[in-house]
């Protein structure tokens, strides 16, 4: 009813290409799910996965649900990642023998404080929730966990042009909120967008202080492989 009532209001448009009474058109929803990885040798399984790349009608329809509050587009956006699991679970599945004692984590990379408070809320916990719960029809324990913290940052993250730059704003300021709850976890790590890879990288390190296991980085986008700094 409340959706029904904000499209009287403010009719609703595509969030790829504003196409009008339209969430999400054919076209660009069949842009959100063109799977790409990228190296990330923090992890156990050496691998980034993206939902797809971040240009275009993608990047448009991020950035409308992370900066503009689109709510409406959780349920496809998190559909989208369960769309991931099939080729997750084959890939983290051997490093997983034997059976681990403990579930896998599925933990959303952090955000500033100044962040969570513009949002109101914690933007990637419906994503989560929709890769957990596809892994586990895919017979693996999986449950979510928002056990990483952000230190104050000056800038967003989108904002720090360069690796370097986002390597350097990143450092030790992404910490582990409860130690206990995580050590001997496997873990896996989700993101909106994977630019640098700053970000899952300090990640990983954060989460293997504390003596767990970090199997893979997801996101529903990321930057191409070499186009990082462009």
């Amino acid at each position: 009813m409340a959706d029904s009532a904000l499209d009287l209001v403010a009719p609703r448009a595509c969030a790829g290409c504003d196409r009008p009474d339209l969430l999400l058109c054919p076209s660009c929803r069949s842009l959100l799910f063109r799977p790409l990885s990228r190296p990330a040798p923090a992890y156990a399984t050496g691998l980034a996965l993206a939902c797809a790349p971040y240009r275009g009608a993608v990047r448009r329809i991020i950035l409308s649900w992370k900066d503009h509050d689109n709510r409406p587009l959780d349920r496809p956006l998190g559909q989208v990642m369960a769309d991931l699991a099939p080729a997750l679970s084959r890939l983290i599945d051997p490093l997983l023998r034997p059976k681990p004692a403990r579930a896998i984590l599925v933990v959303p990379a952090p955000s500033s404080l100044a962040s969570l408070r513009r949002r109101g809320r914690v933007h990637l916990q419906p994503i989560l929730l929709s890769l957990a719960q596809a892994l586990q029809r895919h017979g693996l324990a999986a449950q979510v966990e928002s056990a990483l913290i952000m230190n104050s940052v000056r800038t967003k993250s989108v904002q720090a042009g360069g690796r370097r730059n986002r390597s350097h704003r990143l450092a030790g300021r992404i910490a582990v909120a409860d130690p206990s709850r995580l050590a001997g976890h496997p873990v896996l790590v989700v993101d909106d967008i994977i630019t640098t890879g700053s970000t899952i990288r300090q990640c990983a390190r954060a989460l293997e202080t504390v003596g767990a296991l970090p199997l893979a980085a997801l996101a529903l986008a990321a930057v191409p492989p070499g186009h990082e700094d462009r």
